[in-house]
């Protein structure tokens, strides 16, 4: 399985799979509440892997040149992952829909005068 190839809706079912041959869960189905936490969490986790790093590491990373690194950051961002796709599926989001909402919304947006210091 990779992008090219896999629905949204067949990664949120791959997930629930794993939720029901774990155990996780009613009927592999987890609380939302506590898989939003969860998910915080598991974002803290990836961002440890930025923490401290100067313009030039990340240049590095986007350049491939810290593959152990990518491959950590990568094992974190599936995890966010996987608790969204639960999330999303838990409460019926249609991902692809707010997705598209959301860029019409921020299209619509009057631009922000640039601020250097974010």
């Amino acid at each position: 399985m990779n992008d090219c190839d896999t629905t949204i809706s067949a990664l949120k079912e791959q997930v629930h799979q794993l939720c029901l041959r774990k155990g996780w869960g009613v009927e592999g189905v987890q609380d939302p509440q506590h898989v939003a936490m969860a998910m915080t969490v598991e974002m803290s986790e990836l961002l440890e892997h930025f923490q401290w790093l100067d313009h030039a590491h990340v240049e590095a990373l986007m350049a491939g040149r810290d593959p152990e690194r990518v491959a950590m950051i990568a094992e974190e961002f599936a995890d966010v992952m996987m608790y969204g796709l639960q999330l999303t599926r838990t409460l019926g989001i249609d991902i692809t829909e707010q997705v598209m909402r959301k860029i019409d919304i921020v299209d619509h947006r009057p631009p922000k005068p640039y601020n250097p210091r974010r």
